[in-house]
């Protein structure tokens, strides 16, 4: 797997850097069209950095991005808080598909609400057990481990309170939980946009293969166009101070178009391989990865059809 710079990864300064969903989905693009797990961690990484800049304190963001530090979270309610027998804080949980899991020096782990108020913890990554080993080629590089905690002592100062951002901050392009996923269907994006570049649309109009490419690029633009219509609009309102916590309904609509970008490109990447018959073994084993990370994505519950 092919180690992306660091500059590709937004590690610390958040809405304050970038302001700009629209940019972070141009960044996942690009690293899928290199390598879908590198794009799968960019994504991740990005938005753990995002989130955490919105709401953790300064001392907290330096302690966990200094040095080569590598953060990965989730916002999905995967933990719970409590006492330990000494009265102090500790986290319990079980974590599917612990992204980044063996980059990470720490892991956020978001967990049940905290008196009304959404949480997030920080973990040392070593005191995370991995119950389910995820590994093998393609996205399964991304080690995203089923992870539990199991008593693991928590210090105060490790805890975030997601509904309640510091007065010196900007709300910013995360001042939903949701747009934590705004940039999830970019690798879905840059896998078909890279096989569209690799094969071509061949020399034969009106050929069975020039159909199927045709309709799969056609499907890929549109996904593409939508989404990023939808997140420009999130920047804009970003920018001038002006996005809110998501409505329900309008959560509902966000989440449609997302899933529907996601798994029209994943559709996309199918037909190609499918459509494709070149005697080529490169491009053979080029279509057999493509093939793997596209069904390995499908089944992400955060991407489910017709949420």
């Amino acid at each position: 797997m092919r180690q992306f710079a660091a500059t590709l990864l937004w590690l610390r300064d958040g809405p304050d850097e970038v302001q700009s969903l629209v940019a972070g989905l141009d960044l996942v693009r690009r690293a899928a069209a290199e390598d879908a797990s590198e794009a799968w961690l960019c994504m991740i990484a990005n938005g753990t950095a995002h989130y955490l800049s919105t709401y953790a304190a300064g001392d907290l963001l330096s302690r966990a991005y200094s040095g080569t530090n590598q953060v990965y979270g989730v916002v999905a309610q995967v933990g719970r808080l409590g006492s330990g027998p000494d009265g102090g804080l500790v986290v319990d949980g079980r974590w599917r598909f612990g992204s980044g899991a063996d980059r990470a020096a720490y892991m956020a782990m978001g967990c049940e609400p905290v008196r009304g108020a959404r949480t997030t913890v920080l973990v040392d990554r070593a005191r995370l057990h991995v119950d389910q080993p995820w590994e093998g080629p393609g996205l399964l590089g991304t080690t995203s481990h089923t992870l539990s905690a199991r008593d693991v002592g928590v210090d105060p100062e490790d805890v975030v309170d997601m509904s309640s951002i510091p007065t010196d901050r900007p709300r910013g392009i995360y001042a939903d939980a949701a747009l934590f996923l705004a940039n999830m269907p970019g690798v879905a994006i840059g896998l078909a946009e890279r096989l569209l570049e690799l094969l071509g649309p061949g020399l034969s109009p009106g050929s069975p293969w020039q159909v199927a490419y045709a309709e799969a690029e056609t499907r890929t633009i549109l996904a593409r166009r939508g989404l990023i219509g939808m997140l420009h609009s999130f920047d804009v309102l970003a920018r001038d101070g002006r996005l809110q916590p998501f409505a329900p309904a309008l959560r509902a609509e966000y989440h449609a178009v997302l899933s529907a970008a996601y798994h029209v490109c994943l559709e996309a990447v199918l037909a190609l391989v499918e459509a494709c018959d070149s005697a080529d073994p490169g491009v053979a084993q080029r279509l057999a990865e493509a093939r793997l990370d596209a069904v390995t994505m499908k089944p992400h519950a955060a991407m489910r059809p017709h949420r």
